[in-house]
């Protein structure tokens, strides 16, 4: 079954083999299709919302559908990556009326910008939202120095005057 997409403007009478590709080059590209990533990559991306705290980052990602054991949550230095599945099984000799989306792979890679610590990730999925605390490794979070108060015969790169 094919959908006819509405278009802004009414076709003329004439149909020429240039407008003809435009259109197709948009409806590749703004389509549900198009936009999707279901092309030669087949993967999608998930919406995501990532927070800073002074003791690291969490993440909320839109994953409906996704079943839990599909989702893979990996951190590396200062990256964050989220792959998963949608999968779902159709009925048995049913055939489709009306499909927007299909089984896909899901990937989300995000780069934060200061390392953190792998070991005490936590990645929580409930109701189709993943949550993900990132505690910042204790080498990246900010240092208070003291300021030492040095004696006037001190030169600044701490030897005696002579």
């Amino acid at each position: 079954m094919a959908i006819d997409l509405w278009r802004t403007r009414p076709y003329s009478g004439t149909m020429t083999p240039l407008r003809q590709w435009v259109d197709r080059v948009f409806d590749d590209a703004f389509t549900r299709e198009g936009m999707t990533g279901t092309g030669s990559a087949g993967f999608q991306s998930l919406p995501v919302n990532v927070w800073e705290t002074p003791d690291g980052y969490q993440a909320a990602l839109l994953a409906p559908g996704l079943d839990e054991d599909t989702i893979n949550v990996t951190v590396h230095d200062d990256t964050l990556v989220i792959e998963g599945e949608l999968k779902f099984n159709v009925p048995e000799g049913a055939r489709p009326v009306w499909q927007e989306f299909g089984p896909a792979k899901f990937r989300r890679s995000l780069r934060l910008g200061t390392a953190v610590d792998p070991s005490r990730v936590e990645a929580v999925f409930r109701n189709g939202l993943l949550l993900v605390t990132m505690p910042k490794a204790e080498h990246a979070k900010p240092r208070q120095i003291q300021v030492q108060v040095g004696t006037p015969s001190a030169t600044p790169n701490g030897n005696p005057k002579a």
